[in-house]
């Protein structure tokens, strides 16, 4: 399954795909996401010490009109170089996803929209905070 997707970077919005998997032993999702170059950035803060809060919110856009958009927030989440991984392990079960009842995923169309909203601070490393 693919789903439509709008990326917003630094240089401004791109049209890009999200291609879904569903694992057949634990249903999990796994995404694979395209052209990543164009938008990736180099990871500048790999060989030390690094800190930062995070707040934002990931939801899956409803495709159905009075149907809520699915949502997770996080608020003054800790992200760090010593973290490998934030996020949500089970954010919705792919059969949640796929339900014609919940709105998520357009069956006539082949799609569905995935969105997150986040806020960082600048990154705190041991070279520019004594306090790290």
């Amino acid at each position: 399954m693919t789903l439509a997707i709008d990326v917003t970077t630094v240089d401004g919005p791109k049209k890009d795909k999200l291609i879904l998997y569903q694992s057949k032993s634990n249903g999990t999702i796994s995404m694979e996401i395209e052209k990543v170059s164009e938008f990736a950035r180099e990871i500048i803060l790999s060989e030390q010490n690094w800190s930062c809060k995070c707040l934002g919110t990931f939801r899956i856009v409803s495709q159905k009109s009075g149907v809520a958009d699915y949502r997770k927030e996080f608020n003054d989440q800790l992200l760090n170089n010593r973290t490998p991984s934030r996020g949500y392990a089970n954010f919705i079960s792919f059969a949640e996803l796929m339900d014609p009842a919940k709105g998520f995923y357009n069956k006539s169309e082949d799609k569905g929209t995935l969105a997150s909203d986040f806020a960082v601070e600048k990154a705190k490393t041991e070279e520019n905070d004594n306090q790290f």
